[in-house]
């Protein structure tokens, strides 16, 4: 008897670990959206760490760059900003020996670069 009551027990704990979440596994992002003021060149130290740790998660993964242009007057200089943006993300994944495709996505919302998971 006292064999099955801690036996009932166990899975009780089981149970409640599953439902409380200390058991869950963990979920890789499949997609960064990263968001650029107008004049920004470069990536922020914040914006570095998101885009470091979204290759840590996809290291294996096929992942695609689309890049928007910036929001500015002139469409040559909007061109070279998103250039120079984009530039900054490729030597992460190149230090990370993570291949990359780069598509320009002149109807993504100005300003932004969508890292993504294919």
């Amino acid at each position: 008897m006292p064999s099955t009551t801690n036996h009932i027990l166990r899975v009780s704990y089981l149970g409640l670990l599953l439902l409380s979440g200390c058991a869950t596994t963990t979920q890789t992002t499949q997609q960064l959206e990263i968001f650029f003021s107008p004049e920004q060149t470069s990536l922020n130290v914040e914006q570095q760490r998101q885009v470091q740790q979204f290759f840590e998660d996809n290291p294996y993964h096929q992942l695609a760059a689309y890049i928007a242009p910036a929001n500015l007057n002139n469409p040559f200089d909007a061109l070279l900003q998103s250039q120079k943006r984009m530039q900054a993300i490729n030597k992460i994944s190149a230090a990370k020996n993570i291949p990359l495709r780069t598509e320009f996505a002149p109807k993504q919302q100005p300003d932004t670069v969508l890292l993504k998971r294919l």
